[in-house]
């Protein structure tokens, strides 16, 4: 159909040709009209055959990630208690027994081997500080246990502190009176009998 339309073309353009200059209502003859009718039906093929025009699609926005609200009142921290495994009281020091000497063993020693001049000898003088056997007094090894027992009721440490400044109050079986000097009292301070003392309960 549209080469029947292409070969009217000519018979209009020389028609259209004709009609210049004329003022005069055109009149169309037969042959104008059946190419008025050619006309209308080349823009109507036209018209069906031009391409539709498709839409652009509307692109939908993606709407961007919610950011989550921070809490305008954040939740305090929980503070974590840590309980503290109860620790056993210390077991307080083992004291000395009351009756222990409060001395200087080392002091003692000195003592217990120095001449005492108002005395005319020294402690060592009459007595054996490493066994029990008699000398002229008592041997002194062990003594501290020995006089534990020796006087009911009276503790070690009373014991031989008396048997020092007072050696008549008591006089063990065997041994005559009067042997040891009472005048050690007058000699030593109450700090060197107990200095002595110390030395005497590490003769064991």
């Amino acid at each position: 159909m549209l080469s029947s339309v292409l070969r009217l073309l000519p018979v209009v353009l020389v028609l259209l040709i004709a009609a210049c200059g004329t003022v005069a209502t055109p009149e169309w003859s037969e042959e104008a009209q059946e190419t008025r009718v050619a006309q209308a039906a080349i823009a109507e093929e036209l018209t069906l055959v031009a391409p539709t025009l498709v839409p652009t699609d509307t692109l939908t926005p993606t709407p961007l990630p919610t950011e989550t609200p921070f809490p305008t009142n954040p939740p305090s921290p929980t503070a974590v208690v840590v309980t503290a495994t109860p620790v056993p009281p210390t077991e307080a020091p083992v004291e000395a027994a009351s009756d222990a000497p409060q001395g200087d063993a080392a002091n003692g020693q000195v003592l217990f081997n120095e001449l005492q001049a108002q005395a005319g000898f020294a402690c060592a003088t009459c007595h054996y500080f490493n066994q029990e056997a008699q000398l002229i007094g008592p041997g002194l090894l062990n003594v501290s246990v020995r006089a534990e027992t020796r006087v009911p009721g009276q503790s070690a440490y009373d014991y031989i502190h008396q048997s020092i400044v007072n050696p008549s109050a008591y006089v063990v079986e065997g041994f005559p009176d009067n042997l040891m000097p009472k005048i050690y009292a007058e000699l030593f301070t109450e700090q060197q009998i107990n200095d002595i003392i110390a030395y005497l309960y590490t003769l064991k």
